[in-house]
């Protein structure tokens, strides 16, 4: 049977060392949607949630400290060897 067809867009960072799209944990996703809804300076809430976060290439093994608004959509999806620990094993 065939595999679902892969997104054409993926949240991802550039990474820093070989320049190669970093996949952006769910987790991080949920933290920049929740900045990006809070447009009110004044509120509590907005000083608390973490405007940095640090993630590890797969391509060359280094690992950065990135901003949420480091952020973008890349449009073509990740290869199925990154995103596929199987088929990286392979």
């Amino acid at each position: 049977m065939a595999s679902p067809a892969m997104s054409e867009k993926f949240r991802a960072v550039v990474c820093r060392h070989c320049g190669k799209p970093i996949r952006v944990p769910g987790l991080i996703t949920k933290k920049e949607r929740e900045f990006q809804g809070l447009t009110d300076s004044g509120d509590m809430h907005y000083h608390l949630i973490s405007r940095v976060f640090n993630v590890r290439c797969r391509s060359c093994e280094r690992e950065s400290v990135y901003s949420i608004n480091q952020i973008v959509d890349y449009p073509y999806p990740l290869p199925s060897s990154a995103t596929d620990p199987k088929a990286a094993a392979l």
